[in-house]
């Protein structure tokens, strides 16, 4: 009987399940052999240990200490003690084990000995070293300042979970897989929808997360409260909506929004976000729900700790979807891209080409969608450009965004790629090309038909104007944007599903307007109220 032969993985097999690699390896603290093992039976992924050492190298995936790291460790542990700032350690984002450190360091004294002599870190290991002070300070036990003696253990290793996180990552898969196999979601070989609404509740969370994003931006500028409580009212109320008839995006495109939000520094529109979620979730379906168990286990982690709760649900969800529909299939390039907005963007851009590209070879354009292979190009453009910045070169970061075809851009992209060319030509102190571009970002931003996207781009003419000296300019544009956000009423979401059990309608389209919280006589907005008030009428009767 002839044994078959091994079918040994492929440049796009190992993209495919990068993260599952990094997970048994690094979270679930598996040897190479026993992933080796487990990626055979259950994957039927075939290679060499060898072939596993090298590319989790070119991951970043370390997991054994490195000389030059325990040095910048050493050294940001020496300066924070002189402050008196009890410390806790992270490698490339991973929190180091005490433990592991004090046995790493017992057996390689040489490193006390360069640390006395002033030896300087490698460039890479000042890089990916950070610190920061630790959760409940006082409950730490203090220590000698020797390098020896570092922080205390935290509560928490870096590849152990709270409870609480256990339980969002238990619930989240059983989630997902339901949605899946009850046929609350639905694909072909190019989509995924909910089979309730189709592509519809996606296109309304986008409009409800712009709008957030619009609200975010307005406090920047000291915007009236009453406007800002109008903008965060709209969306917040149709969540509601989207709750009901969840699209297959949802999680990860509120956690990129929620990531984008603290970028922007508005934090606390981000937590009124995910407690809003975790209240709404609540109330429809009760604690015990898969979705309500992991709005609220995400929800009980402490602010520190969400960005790396946020990094591994969003893998998941690439990993997952990526497992049922395969790379090319539109659901996980969104989710890639809903990803690489909130860990990603913030990471060396050569660290973003290596991605970017990963994903790129895995793309097929009828599969993916023209908007989807557009907005990655821009995005592989995007890092190209900031690499190119980081060392001078200002005609190739230039170059990188001027070779995208604007035609094969969503009027969206467009809008945001002429900001950046507007950034590239301040820099090179062309200021009447760079305000050119500015504008040309307003008017790609109209053709969406979006006032938020309008908005974004009238706060990103009026920054420019504010630092190239044209107060005047810029107070015209101001004036604009304060008026177009007062425009901005309740979103409005147009179907045919029977809502809330009432049958006394016209036929025809259904414009369902939901008001939440707050109304134009409240003084205050009430992030937790459940009422709703739905008024229907033929869509005939209203401008969109």
């Amino acid at each position: 009987m002839d044994v078959p032969a091994k079918h040994y993985a492929t440049a796009q097999d190992w993209t495919r399940l990068q993260a599952v690699i990094m997970r048994l390896y690094l979270d679930e603290d598996k040897t190479l052999e026993e992933v080796k093992s487990y990626m055979e039976e259950h994957h039927e992924f075939t290679t060499t240990i060898s072939m596993y050492k090298k590319k989790l190298a070119g991951w970043n995936a370390f997991k054994n200490l490195r000389p030059d790291e325990v040095l910048q460790i050493l050294y940001l542990k020496k300066h924070r003690d002189a402050a008196q700032k009890p410390s806790v350690f992270f490698i490339r984002g991973r929190q180091v084990d005490h433990d592991g450190l004090l046995v790493y360091l017992s057996r390689n004294l040489s490193i006390l000995a360069k640390l006395k002599a002033g030896a300087t870190p490698s460039p890479e290991a000042v890089r990916d070293v950070s610190c920061r002070s630790p959760l409940n300070q006082s409950t730490l036990v203090a220590r000698s300042r020797s390098p020896m003696s570092l922080c205390p253990t935290p509560t928490v290793r870096c590849n152990r979970l709270l409870p609480t996180s256990e339980d969002m990552f238990r619930a989240l898969p059983i989630y997902l897989e339901r949605c899946f196999e009850t046929g609350l979601w639905s694909w072909s070989e190019s989509s995924c929808w909910n089979t309730r609404g189709r592509h519809g509740p996606a296109g309304l969370l986008s409009s409800i997360l712009d709008r957030c994003i619009t609200a975010g931006l307005s406090t920047a500028r000291q915007v009236e409260p009453s406007a800002l409580r109008q903008a965060l009212d709209a969306p917040f109320a149709m969540l509601i909506r989207v709750f009901r008839n969840s699209p297959p995006i949802l999680i990860p495109k509120l956690l990129s929004t929620a990531m984008h939000l603290d970028r922007i520094g508005r934090g606390e529109i981000r937590g009124l976000l995910l407690q809003f979620c975790r209240d709404l979730t609540i109330a429809m379906y009760g604690r015990d729900h898969q979705l309500a168990r992991f709005w609220r286990s995400l929800v009980s982690i402490s602010h520190p700790d969400q960005q790396d709760a946020i990094e591994r649900v969003l893998t998941l969800c690439v990993s997952e979807y990526d497992k049922r529909l395969g790379p090319a299939h539109s659901l996980t390039a969104e989710a890639y891209l809903k990803y690489f907005d909130a860990v990603e963007r913030v990471k060396d851009p050569r660290m973003q080409l290596q991605s970017l590209q990963q994903r790129l070879s895995n793309i097929d354009n009828k599969l993916t969608g023209r908007s989807l292979c557009g907005l990655l190009k821009l995005e592989h453009a995007l890092a190209a450009c900031k690499s190119s910045l980081e060392l001078g070169r200002l005609n190739e970061a230039e170059d990188a965004l001027s070779r995208l075809e604007s035609g094969s851009l969503a009027a969206r992209d467009e809008s945001f790629r002429c900001v950046w060319l507007g950034y590239v030509q301040c820099l090179k102190g062309d200021f009447a090309t760079a305000e050119g571009f500015y504008k040309e970002s307003v008017l790609a931003a109209r053709r969406t038909g979006s006032r938020d996207c309008v908005l974004e781009a009238l706060f990103q003419l009026e920054t420019f104007l504010i630092h190239t000296g044209k107060p005047l300019e810029a107070e015209r544009i101001r004036t604009e944007r304060f008026r177009l956000l007062r425009k901005l009423g309740s979103l409005v979401w147009v179907d045919q599903e029977d809502i809330l059990g009432l049958e006394d309608r016209t036929s025809g389209p259904i414009v369902t307007m939901i008001h939440i919280g707050s109304g134009a006589s409240s003084t205050q907005w009430r992030p937790s109220a459940s009422a709703e008030v739905a008024e229907f009428a033929t869509a005939s009767s209203f401008v969109l």
